[in-house]
C-alpha cells in the first residue's frame, strides 16, 4: 500500500497543493463584490501570491538539488490551503494581499522539492512520473475553483474546508513517507549519482527556453484570472457560476496536458510547443470577443490546448537542457515557469480598467507571438 501512495503521492500534493493556488482566481469575483475592489487591485492579489513563489522557487530549487528537506512538502502545501482559509477572517483588502503572499511562500517551499521527489524516488520512469505529477497540478487547478465556489452559496467561512484538506494530505504524507526510509534514500543516491556522471547544460538553450517559458506563464496566468472576469461582463454570466467556468478550463487542462506528452513522444517536443502556440493564436481571438456562451466553451478548447499541451514538453526540455541541474530546472520550469505571469497579470488588470476586459486581453496576442518565434530559435536537444 506504501509503494503505491509513495508512486502517486507526487501528483496527489501537487493535486492539494493546487488547489489552494487555483481556487484565488476564482475567488477575484468573490473580493470584487465584498471589499469594491477594481480590476488592478483584483489582479493584484494574484501578483502578491506569484512574485514571492517566481523568486523564491528557484533559489528553494537550488537548496533542495543539494540537501534534502522533504518537510518542504507538507508545510509547503499546509501554508498555502491555511492561507486561503483565513481569508474568510480578512476584514480589509491589505489583508488578503497579505494572506495572498504567504500563500504563495507555501508554494515556493512545496514545488521545487516535490519536483525532485519524483526524480529521485521514479528516475526509471521519469517521462511518466513527471506527467502524473503535471496532470496531479492540473487537476488540483481544475477542482480548486469548483471548492471556491462554495463561498458564493455558503458564505466565506466555506473557504476552512481548504484546512480540513491539507490536514488530509500531511497524514497521507506521513503513512507513506515517514519511515522505512532505507529504499528511499538509495534510490535518491542512485539517481543523484547518475545526474553528476551524465549530461552536460546548454545554457544558452535553456536562455532561449526561458523566454518560451514565460510566454505560456503569462498566457496561463493571465487567462485564469480574467475568465472569470470576462464570463461575467461579456458573456454576461453569474458571480455563482463564473467559478464553473474556470473549473472546466482547468478540467480540459488536466487533460490536455497529458495529452501535449503523449502528443510530444510522437512529433518531439518542440514541435509540439510550436503547434501549440500556432492552435493558440486563433483561437484566443474567438474566445475574447465571442459574445454567446457557446462560441466562449467552444474556442476555450482549442485554447487550453495551446496552453497546456506545453506544459510537459516545456518541463522536459529544460531538464535536458541542464542535465546536470534537473532540480534547478524543475523549479524554474514547474515553479517560476508557472507563477512568473503573475507579476505581469497587475498591468493588465490596468490596462482593463482604462479601456475594458477584451482591449486588455489583447495583450495576449503579442506574448504568445513571441513565444512561437522563440520556439522556432531552439532546437530539439540531444
Amino acid at each position: 500500500m506504501k509503494r503505491i501512495i509513495r508512486k502517486y503521492g507526487p501528483p496527489i500534493f501537487h493535486c492539494i497543493n493546487d488547489f489552494g493556488q487555483g481556487s484565488l482566481a476564482a475567488l477575484i469575483p468573490f473580493f470584487i463584490v465584498n471589499f469594491g475592489l477594481n480590476y488592478y487591485q483584483s489582479a493584484s492579489i494574484i501578483f502578491c501570491n506569484t512574485v514571492v513563489a517566481s523568486v523564491a522557487q528557484p533559489v528553494l530549487g537550488y537548496v533542495a538539488d543539494r540537501w534534502r528537506v522533504p518537510w518542504f512538502i507538507p508545510v509547503g502545501f499546509t501554508v498555502t490551503l491555511v492561507s486561503i482559509s483565513a481569508m474568510a477572517l480578512a476584514t480589509s483588502y491589505e489583508m488578503i494581499l497579505a494572506l495572498s503572499l504567504l500563500a504563495g511562500v507555501g508554494a515556493a517551499l512545496f514545488h521545487p522539492e516535490a519536483a525532485l521527489l519524483v526524480n529521485r524516488t521514479q528516475s526509471h520512469e521519469i517521462g511518466n512520473a513527471m506527467g502524473r505529477f503535471a496532470v496531479g497540478g492540473s487537476a488540483g487547478f481544475a477542482l480548486g475553483p469548483f471548492i471556491a465556489g462554495g463561498v458564493y452559496v455558503f458564505g466565506g467561512h466555506f473557504l476552512w474546508v481548504f484546512t480540513a484538506i491539507a490536514l488530509l494530505g500531511v497524514l497521507l504524507y506521513m503513512y507513506a513517507f515517514t519511515g522505512e526510509t532505507d529504499t528511499i534514500r538509495t534510490c535518491e543516491s542512485e539517481s543523484r549519482a547518475k545526474s553528476a556522471n551524465m549530461g552536460t547544460n546548454d545554457w544558452v538553450s535553456f536562455g532561449k527556453l526561458f523566454f518560451v517559458i514565460a510566454s505560456r506563464s503569462i498566457l496561463f496566468s493571465v487567462l485564469s484570472i480574467f475568465i472569470p472576469i470576462l464570463y461575467i461582463t461579456v458573456i454576461n454570466g453569474g458571480a455563482s457560476t463564473s467559478s464553473l467556468a474556470l473549473t472546466l478550463y482547468f478540467a480540459m487542462g488536466a487533460v490536455l496536458t497529458y495529452m501535449g506528452g503523449a502528443l510530444s513522444d510522437r512529433l518531439g517536443f518542440l514541435k509540439t510547443v510550436r503547434l501549440g502556440n500556432l492552435i493558440f493564436l486563433p483561437s484566443v481571438l474567438v474566445f475574447i470577443f465571442v459574445p454567446n456562451i457557446w462560441g466562449f466553451f467552444g474556442a476555450m478548447i482549442p485554447m487550453a490546448f495551446g496552453v497546456f499541451s506545453q506544459y510537459g514538453p516545456i518541463t522536459v526540455l529544460g531538464q535536458k537542457y541542464l542535465a546536470k541541474n534537473a532540480g534547478f530546472a524543475s523549479g524554474i520550469t514547474l515553479g517560476l515557469g508557472i507563477t512568473l505571469g503573475g507579476l505581469v497579470a497587475p498591468y493588465v488588470g490596468h490596462l482593463a480598467d482604462i479601456y475594458d476586459v477584451q482591449t486588455a486581453l489583447m495583450t495576449l496576442i503579442p506574448v504568445g507571438v513571441i513565444g512561437l518565434l522563440m520556439s522556432f530559435w531552439l532546437k530539439e536537444p540531444k
